[in-house]
């Protein structure tokens, strides 16, 4: 037998052996009578996984398991897929629900136990360990259990000695604040708070609770409830250094820049030495944009190995950011790897790194948006782009001005791009200097940090240019253009007797018939004596057709056609790109400033003015200038305009490093 064969074979087994799975299991829960459709999907997830093909298996069996459908098939597979990826959280959830769907499921019963001892719930694992024994004291896995549980009862007791707590209600408690430490896990603020609630009211001074709270609260958009419980905190126990991050955090976050940045000086010069404190304090220097501090700090911590691999993995993440943002991307790259060989569902660390693999231009970030705004919040952004109300959000959130230049500098895609939309319908003075400080800074796409250098010229806060951006890792000069482009030319009243002359000769002209095409533009002249585009086409013959005498000829008489029709455009866009042939480029961006100024283009005039710029920029022998007027030119030129090619062909010449090449480009 080949191996296909053998490989097809062994599918089906795989798959007729799940399915007798499934009928056994109809004698434990009721029946679920399962379509043959899903069937097939729950078939293919299982492929998908064995393939290694996660994303794709977790995006065909998200929409499976729907809300309340309690569909013990689709949790068993995205059972399979956690533990396969090593997601615990997840597989902890998953194995809840599939307890209580069938409890008599042992399987789910060891999973659930062994999935919170990995995610750091060791009075729930200890309780659900025990459990396991008791009620199954014979089964295989009840050896691995007992095995868990001489290592996690120490533990537990050890952390009961840590909280406080009265013995006789020292697992309840735990497992309460566990509980809302899986929730914050899982991004489920609201239930989170509500446990941290109940634990507060058994255990009013338990700091752990009251800070789990203030995140909780915050999230969930009670931003002034979240500032008084720390606060409050920070009186009850002033030497708790997580309360004193997450304060710092919060002040930041809800506008107090300065009293953040006051506090964020005692957390540099005397950094937490605890896991969870520093992990905040680096989170919070983040949002502050202290590069040096989250260096320094996470190259020690890194060096010395702080904390479990949780901790470690986000301290690597922290260090690979400070690194990116300091120039040093080699070194960021390394840190991010070592964060997803310890921690491989670290989402901001695998985004960066894709980011940086494609060019994306947002990378690093910190954290996502998410992280920035209560997601009420978020949801009131979004709606306040597509309604222009931005007054309400700022009102309703006014600390929403002070991170706007926070979230251009160092946000992540999402964040960025809402900040600067919002900051774009704001056009209050402070949004306006953010937008100055992004649209000529360094960080953040080069097409984002164009399209606000664009929305600044519109709004009259800038001129045409040129202007220092930076683009493409370097530096370079660029005009703005903010013209309305109206499809046909709005000021030429030619009669038709007259547009019907041109067009004969732009026929005679475009087939080569340059001394035929001559006459016809005379003849629309001896109905039109001014006619512009007659007097131009004229001088374009002129150039193809008597060499260095007529190019001559032609520059002067565009020169008295500018002077004659200052509103006819081609006159200065043809008078730049010869100007640039004469390496004479001021005379070159002088007139192509004349035609940027202008209010309306037609669609001639508007790719005209993007190859003469294009042209301008690689005389000048500068290419990223270039690929910048030519991404413009693609937005408005016709696909099948066979300069397009050509353009694209000259602009890769002069990225050449090919000294002859790039001589090539400029011809």
């Amino acid at each position: 037998m080949n191996n296909w064969k053998q490989g097809s074979a062994r599918n089906e087994r795989k798959k007729q052996e799940r399915r007798q799975k499934r009928e056994l299991r109809k004698r434990e829960v009721a029946p679920t009578k399962l379509s043959r459709k899903l069937l097939d999907r729950l078939d293919e997830a299982y492929s998908l996984i064995q393939s290694r093909d996660f994303a794709e298996a977790e995006t065909l069996l998200k929409p499976l398991d729907r809300p309340g459908s309690g569909n013990v098939e689709v949790l068993e597979v995205l059972l399979f897929l956690y533990q396969t990826t090593r997601q615990h959280e997840e597989c902890c959830d998953v194995a809840e629900r599939l307890m209580k769907l069938n409890p008599r499921d042992r399987s789910a019963h060891i999973l659930f136990a062994q999935e919170s001892m990995f995610c750091g719930r060791t009075a729930t694992a200890m309780v659900s360990y025990q459990a396991f024994v008791e009620r199954w004291p014979e089964n295989e896995n009840a050896v691995r259990a007992r095995n868990a549980l001489e290592i996690l009862v120490p533990e537990v007791e050890n952390k009961i000695r840590v909280f406080g707590f009265p013995m006789e209600h020292a697992i309840a408690w735990t497992m309460i604040h566990e509980r809302a430490l899986g929730f914050v896990q899982r991004g489920d603020l609201r239930s989170s708070a509500a446990k941290c609630e109940e634990l507060l009211a058994l255990a009013p001074s338990f700091v752990p609770a009251r800070n789990n709270l203030a995140i909780a609260y915050f999230q969930t958009g009670r931003m002034a409830e979240a500032v008084a419980v720390v606060e409050a905190t920070r009186k009850l126990v002033p030497a708790n250094r997580f309360a004193e991050a997450t304060l710092t955090k919060l002040y930041f976050l809800t506008g107090r820049v300065q009293e953040a940045q006051e506090i964020a000086k005692h957390l540099v010069t005397d950094p937490p030495t605890d896991p969870d404190s520093l992990t905040v304090t680096l989170e919070t220097l983040a949002y502050l944009g202290n590069d040096e501090d989250i260096y320094a700090l996470a190259t020690e911590s890194v060096r010395n190995k702080v904390g479990d691999k949780r901790s470690l993995a986000m301290h690597h993440h922290y260090l690979a950011y400070a690194k990116c943002r300091l120039g040093d991307e080699t070194g960021a790259r390394s840190h991010w790897k070592k964060c997803l060989a310890i921690f491989p569902s670290y989402s901001d660390a695998r985004e960066n790194l894709l980011d940086l693999e494609t060019g994306g231009g947002h990378a690093p970030w910190a954290d996502s948006f998410g992280k920035w705004i209560p997601s009420e919040q978020i949801d009131k952004a979004i709606q306040c782009m597509k309604s222009g109300d931005h007054e309400r959000l700022l009102a309703e959130f006014p600390a929403f001005a002070v991170l706007i230049p926070a979230l251009l500098d160092r946000g992540d895609p999402l964040g960025r791009e809402v900040a600067a939309k919002l900051a774009m319908v704001g056009r209050n003075p402070p949004l306006i200097d953010g937008l100055m400080k992004f649209a000529f800074g360094s960080r953040g796409p080069d097409k984002l940090r164009f399209e606000v250098l664009t929305f600044l010229k519109k709004t009259n806060v800038l001129d045409v240019g040129p202007h220092r951006f930076y683009s493409n890792g370097k530096w370079t000069e660029v005009l703005v253009l903010d013209a309305e482009i109206t499809p046909e030319p709005e000021n030429l009243n030619y009669s038709p007797r007259v547009w019907e002359i041109l067009d004969a000769g732009v026929v005679a002209q475009r087939a080569g018939e340059f001394d035929r095409a001559e006459a016809i533009y005379q003849n629309a002249l001896a109905e039109d004596p001014t006619n512009a585009t007659a007097i131009y086409n004229t001088c374009v013959i002129w150039m193809n057709r008597d060499g260095a005498q007529g190019r001559a000829n032609a520059i002067e008489r565009l020169r008295k056609l500018q002077r004659e029709s200052p509103s006819y455009l081609m006159a200065p866009i043809a008078l730049a790109q010869m100007a640039a042939d004469d390496s004479d480029f001021k005379t070159a961006h002088g007139l192509l400033k004349s035609v940027f100024n202008a209010r309306k283009l037609n669609a001639t005039e508007a790719v005209s003015v993007f190859i003469a710029q294009i042209d301008v920029a690689l005389l000048e022998k500068n290419p990223d200038a270039a690929q910048l007027a030519f991404e413009a030119l693609l937005k408005i030129a016709d696909p099948d305009d066979p300069r397009l090619d050509s353009l694209r062909h000259r602009i890769k010449l002069a990225n050449s490093k090919n000294p002859l090449r790039k001589l090539l480009s400029s011809w």
